[in-house]
């Protein structure tokens, strides 16, 4: 059996890929400004949004 050594991350091309919260841990984190979405039993609390989502998910034939 044969080992790989470890790559270090700056040869991942993918390292910069995805969410990106903000460059440095001192800056605020942005969040949702809609809020949380669910009420305190975890249920949806926006009729608006949920339809919303509703109306998305058919759309592009993906779950919601």
């Amino acid at each position: 059996m044969t080992t790989t050594p470890n790559k270090s991350q700056n040869d991942d091309q993918d390292a910069g890929k995805g969410a990106v919260e903000g460059d440095k841990p001192s800056d605020k984190p942005i969040g949702n400004p809609a809020g949380s979405g669910i009420n305190k039993k975890g249920l949806p609390n926006d009729p608006v949004a949920t339809a919303q989502d509703k109306i998305g998910a058919n759309e592009d034939d993906s779950q919601g």
